[in-house]
């Protein structure tokens, strides 16, 4: 899965300009027209979508904003692991895009370096003429009572089944609870025949393991943040407790792939698509792909909202979205632009051309035909079931360099291998590295 918290890469993707000339993300005065007026120039950097339709809708859009507006506007489709330099090197030379793509990691970053606008007054006005937003995605962005993004798209990590491995081993419904999951993992793992139930893995890049396990860890009460920001709370008896779940999952059932422990995001896709493992849990471009290249695995998967733990379902959100930093020289142009961007008509066709990837931040469409396949239900269900990174506590950058550390796969992966350490000791080491990080 590609997930958009990992550090940044070096190049940049350039891409598509819509109309005018490019800027490379300077912000321009713009041309002038026949009556002497200057055309205002409005610079977009937006992610690059998997989906091309996504693209092309997306520069048509900006294209027409252009044309409705009389502005000139420079789109650059930018992929994710290329925006870091591209932001950095714009906020140190004070030549912004007018409006971002922003990951709410970044947004979170940014809030805490004072460079992003407020604009809370614009999701009210979004709001008012599009229906209301669903609350985890708004919460994501909210600092201090303030909203310092506009929610775009979400997307969703799901249960993936083998419904017909699952009923040859006499389970009618996929788990509702991770004891369920366990229970159902072990009797579907068959080493003879190469299948394994639970299709999870801890390699050191495995961003995927990193968000799964938080979601363990909180659905049994625990964390490996904070509640105020500064105090960590990871050495706790939830923690372990949930600890002690996975690692039995692994060692005690054995019902995980031999080289899962080495995995990088791309295992559990693999194993799942190999049909080594009967349960993953990913986004909605394994969906796409399965439909794409194996027709007959798709008639065969079945879809699902994470399982519960003892505290409920807790399920780590993804929240895209869009965002002005202060130094925009266009801001009142740019919120503009932000409306017509989530005007509803529009909106509902450019999320559904990524379905089941890309979901709807409006509470109205997830009821949307598209939204109640079977297949794509749990996508848009799962929503309400999000938290983020830094839960108990809101988003903070040392909860985002927690996860990019990979401190809790490193932590793990050592349990897993090492049949001496307990998870008491292993939970005891990981708040101990934790806050190491909130110290500095």
């Amino acid at each position: 899965m590609n997930h958009w918290i990992k550090k940044a890469g070096a190049a940049t993707l350039l891409a598509a300009l819509v109309t005018g000339c490019s800027t490379g993300g300077k912000t321009t005065a713009g041309e002038t027209t026949t009556d002497g007026k200057t055309k205002p120039t409005l610079t977009f950097w937006m992610k690059k979508q998997l989906f091309e339709d996504q693209n092309k809708l997306i520069q048509e859009r900006a294209k027409q904003f252009g044309i409705d507006n009389n502005v000139n506007v420079n789109i650059e489709l930018i992929a994710y692991e290329d925006f870091y330099p591209k932001w950095s090197a714009a906020i140190e030379s004070k030549t912004v895009p007018d409006v971002s793509f922003f990951g709410y990691q970044e947004i979170g970053q940014f809030y805490g370096k004072d460079v992003l606008e407020d604009l809370t007054d614009v999701v009210k006005k979004i709001e008012s003429k599009n229906g209301d937003m669903q609350a985890s995605m708004k919460k994501a962005i909210t600092f201090q009572g303030k909203q310092y993004a506009i929610p775009f798209w979400t997307e969703s990590q799901v249960l993936y089944y083998r419904k017909d491995l699952l009923k040859n081993a006499g389970f009618d419904a996929p788990p509702k609870t991770w004891e369920e999951f366990r229970k159902m993992a072990k009797a579907l793992t068959d080493p003879s025949k190469g299948v394994y139930g639970a299709g999870m893995g801890y390699g050191k890049g495995n961003s995927d393991a990193e968000f799964l396990t938080r979601g363990i860890i909180w659905s049994y009460g625990g964390s490996v943040d904070t509640k105020d920001g500064k105090t960590v709370i990871a050495n706790t008896p939830e923690t372990v407790e949930a600890t002690k779940f996975i690692r039995d999952i692994f060692l005690t059932d054995k019902s995980t792939p031999p080289s899962a422990l080495g995995w990088d995001d791309s295992g559990n896709n693999k194993a799942y698509l190999s049909g080594q493992a009967a349960m993953i849990f990913n986004v909605g471009s394994t969906l796409s792909t399965i439909k794409k290249d194996n027709p007959d695995l798709y008639e065969k998967t079945g879809i699902a909202p994470y399982p519960a733990g003892p505290k409920g379902t807790f399920i780590p959100g993804i929240s895209n979205n869009l965002g002005i930093f202060k130094d925009s020289k266009n801001k009142d142009l740019a919120k503009q632009f932000i409306e017509y961007m989530l005007a509803t008509d529009w909106y509902k066709t450019w999320i559904e051309k990524g379905a089941p990837l890309t979901g709807p931040v409006y509470t109205k469409l997830t009821s949307e035909p598209v939204w109640q396949d079977e297949k794509n239900k749990a996508f848009v269900d799962s929503v309400k079931g999000f938290y983020f990174l830094g839960y108990p506590g809101e988003y903070n950058p040392k909860a985002g360099e927690v996860f990019n550390l990979r401190i809790v796969n490193d932590t793990f992966q050592k349990l897993l291998l090492e049949t001496s350490y307990t998870p008491e000791t292993a939970i005891k080491d990981l708040q101990t590295k934790i806050e190491d990080i909130y110290k500095k």
